[in-house]
């Protein structure tokens, strides 16, 4: 009885550390748009979702966008539920406080909206929310 107990609890350890843990969500693509709900026309609105310059569409500017409208959707290779924005309202810049992209999971192939706020008008800062849509369906 004592060898079984060795035997199964051999198999047991050689099947737990052989296997590894699958990531089981792709990284993207994901499609981004903004919607600009800061009451102000925003313009230079600069969207960055990594700082990993192992991807290539890591940075867009969505140009102007009026008071509660939306963009149109801009595929970055990966985006997370966080980023960093930057927008001039007027000749004044505000932007989301800066992110650390490093511990952030993966939004995934899906697109989402990044909904801006003014947090803070006297230090100028944007309060985001994301916002998943829909799954991305042009992806072979």
């Amino acid at each position: 009885m004592k060898g079984r107990l060795q035997v199964v609890l051999l198999v047991l350890l050689v099947i737990m550390t052989g296997c590894k843990k699958r990531d089981m969500t792709a990284k993207g693509p994901t499609d981004v748009r903004i919607h600009n709900q800061t009451g102000q026309v925003i313009d230079e609105v600069t969207v960055t979702v990594t700082d990993d310059p192992a991807y290539v569409q890591r940075v867009h500017n969505y140009g102007t966008v009026a008071s509660g409208a939306y963009t149109e959707y801009f595929r970055f290779d990966i985006a997370h539920t966080e980023a960093d924005i930057t927008v001039k309202i007027g000749n004044l810049t505000y932007s989301t406080p800066a992110t650390q992209f490093d511990y952030l999971a993966y939004i995934g192939p899906d697109r989402i909206t990044y909904r801006l706020t003014i947090a803070d008008p006297v230090t100028r800062v944007l309060d985001i929310e994301t916002v998943i849509e829909e799954p991305i369906d042009d992806l072979k």
